[in-house]
């Protein structure tokens, strides 16, 4: 695993934000307390320290967001845009209280490494005033890992065996980032960058983290695991409440039944014309086999080769364009503490304040014998990741909203700080992330039957996710039983299933985030035409998508009512049609 640091980078002028001076202190107040969050915007202020999970420290969060909360209601009459960066604020922050208070999902989930990781992987591939600061930074962080742990403990009481399970996998594969870092410094020292003591500080930094972790391993064996409470129906339509997706659980179940039937009809059509004869499973098989890497060198590099081929082919598709002449996506090896994920693909998005919007695709050849696991990174499956990951999906949806939307509008990624509070907005991300698929197939990027069958293929897994996430957290499934019905129904294999399954119980509502988000877009774009008469156009329905940042699509329907002037209100129309770099 290379993810060496990048060189500071120079860009163009890029357009003005909507990001507000008086949102500073807040945010610098999070950041003191939370500095992993920090990492995650690209700021380096308190890039050597890690914040506290104590009680205590958790109640002073709260109050800075409260804080925040009440200086932006004081703002409302300013703008529309003030108003919707602080309706935006206060039901993120509900959904966060409700699951401190009252969902309380920590208590079941032992999994404190993920974010962690996550800030380390941005602090190595951040942005640094220099590279000896980088890397003494990241010594002094290395170095605070073991009482980050410590903290991290007293808030885990009751933890599930598969949120166990997929914890020690996480702890188990931070050796392999902690290498990692260590090599990069290596590199840098051979380079000349830095100096060979500065190299053995982050070596003996490496060593206490890993002593840290090696703990945390021991710690996670050592708890008695409780079986698995489902959060029960009047919980999960609260939290789907909250997020303002506007349905019931029945009301998912029902969707995720009448899409998946239209799949499977529109899977035998495409059968039929290509792999006549065959059975589902065998056309997908074959599909993929056509297609697959031998070696995950290759995949990786198809994928680079599909994420440049991408980003041309929006300029003269009709699609949402590029907002920044040079961001970009660097593809790379997934680390292990990633892999539990069960994603043979995951996109780390840019940091917004970084001096380049530059996202993370990370590859993993996925879980269980590699005869079979490469399959999943079959080339019609890398097409499929490619565009739901990097354009035109979640990278270019990130990169539109750091530059056309506030700090508060964004939800200040409260995921490093709660799972639960890591599902706003996730309709609109995940579900632009599946919709963007379809766009690509719509536009004839790359098609092909095998392209076609697999994105099929695909959908009807995010489809399948949604009905196990609703089952599972009404106690329809046990977490076996929902892997069985995803390898049974889905075509995953067991070890894939398992850690998808994982997932959504530790963040419920996630599964279910991508179809609900795709049929709301659908939704969307027949009332904006139905509204906008002749006023429609892909432009202005794209820009009310992207430049309204990642926020619940509820907010979208009471903006069709703006004026066909808000697109040349926000700062950034003028550049969608800005040439690719």
């Amino acid at each position: 695993m290379e993810l060496a640091p990048t060189a500071p980078q120079t860009r163009p002028e890029a357009p003005a934000s909507r990001a507000d001076e008086r949102d500073e202190p807040h945010l610098a107040r999070l950041c003191a307390l939370r500095p992993e969050v920090e990492t995650v915007l690209g700021g380096t202020k308190h890039a050597g320290e890690l914040g506290e999970a104590t009680p205590e420290a958790r109640a002073q969060l709260l109050e800075a967001l409260v804080a925040w909360r009440k200086d932006l209601e004081g703002q409302m009459a300013e703008s529309r845009e003030r108003t919707l960066d602080a309706r935006v604020l206060a039901a993120s922050l509900e959904l966060f209280r409700f699951g401190e208070e009252e969902v309380g999902l920590r208590r079941h989930d032992p999994d404190v490494a993920t974010p962690l990781c996550e800030a380390l992987l941005y602090h190595l591939r951040g942005h640094c005033e220099s590279e000896p600061a980088r890397f003494e930074s990241l010594a002094a962080r290395l170095r605070a890992v073991p009482r980050w742990f410590e903290s991290q403990r007293a808030g885990v009481t009751t933890p599930s065996p598969e949120l166990l399970a997929r914890a020690r996998d996480v702890v188990d594969g931070l050796p392999d980032l902690l290498r990692a870092v260590v090599d990069a410094a290596r590199v840098a020292s051979a380079n000349d960058v830095l100096a060979p003591a500065l190299h053995q500080e982050v070596a003996a930094a490496a060593e206490i983290a890993g002593a840290g972790a090696e703990a945390q391993r021991r710690w996670l064996i050592a708890l008695e695991p409780t079986p698995h409470v489902p959060l029960g129906l009047k919980a999960l339509d609260q939290i789907m409440h909250l997020r303002g997706l506007d349905l019931t659980a029945a009301e998912v179940l029902d969707i995720a039944r009448s899409i998946s039937e239209e799949l499977r009809v529109e899977q035998s059509r495409v059968i039929r014309r290509g792999y006549r004869g065959r059975k589902p499973d065998e056309a997908v098989a074959a599909a993929r086999g056509a297609n697959k890497p031998h070696s995950l060198g290759e995949a990786m590099a198809w994928l680079a080769d599909l994420t440049l081929s991408s980003r041309q082919f929006l300029a003269g598709a009709g699609l949402p364009q590029p907002v920044l002449l040079d961001d970009r996506v660097v593809v790379d090896v997934m680390p292990a503490v990633l892999a539990p994920s069960g994603w043979p693909a995951l996109l780390l998005p840019p940091q917004p304040r970084a001096p380049r919007q530059e996202s993370l695709l990370l590859l993993r050849e996925p879980l269980g014998p590699q005869a079979e696991a490469m399959l999943e990174i079959s080339v019609p499956d890398l097409e499929g990741a490619c565009a739901s990951l990097a354009y035109p999906g979640r990278h270019l949806q990130a990169v539109w909203a750091h530059v056309a939307t506030s700090f508060a509008r964004r939800g200040v990624p409260l995921g490093t700080i709660s799972t639960l509070a890591g599902t706003w907005g996730l309709d609109m991300v995940n579900g632009w992330a599946l919709t963007s698929e379809e766009l690509m197939r719509e536009a004839q990027f790359r098609s092909s039957a095998s392209s076609r069958l697999i994105m099929i293929r695909r959908t009807l897994l995010q489809t399948l996710l949604a009905a196990v996430d609703v089952c599972l957290a009404i106690g329809r499934f046990q977490p076996e039983q929902a892997a069985a019905f995803l390898v049974r129904r889905g075509g995953v294999r067991l070890p894939q299933a398992r850690a998808l399954v994982r997932g959504l119980l530790r963040a419920p509502t996630s599964g279910l985030s991508a179809l609900v988000g795709k049929v709301r877009i659908e939704q969307l774009r027949r009332e904006a035409r139905r509204r906008w008469r002749d006023g429609y156009s892909e432009k202005r329905f794209n820009t009310l998508m992207l430049a309204n940042g990642p926020i619940p699509l509820a907010y979208l329907f009471e903006r069709l009512n703006d004026p066909p002037a808000f697109v040349t209100d926000v700062p950034t129309a003028s550049f969608v049609g800005a040439p690719v770099a």
